[in-house]
């Protein structure tokens, strides 16, 4: 699906040759940022939804009844699965 919008804008409406060096790194930048923007979007709502439901005050109550270095291994986990 990304790759027909891209395809057809590089070569289509911007005129660039499919079997150029210049209109293949075109195509291969466009798509490439298109489809990280939507992976960045999509994962971001996913985390805003998570920590809606389990706020930072609730994993602090949690990682605090903890040894130190269990808790310390379970913060690196959390913070692993949720960067943002």
């Amino acid at each position: 699906m990304w790759q027909k919008f891209v395809n057809y804008l590089v070569y289509d409406l911007l005129g660039f040759s499919p079997e150029s060096h210049l209109g293949s790194a075109v195509n291969f930048f466009l798509y490439d940022t298109v489809k990280i923007l939507f992976l960045l979007v999509l994962i971001i709502f996913i985390i805003a939804i998570v920590r809606s439901f389990f706020p930072p005050e609730k994993s602090k109550i949690v990682l605090g009844h903890k040894r130190t270095f269990i808790g310390n291994i379970i913060a690196a986990l959390l913070g692993i699965l949720t960067p943002f």
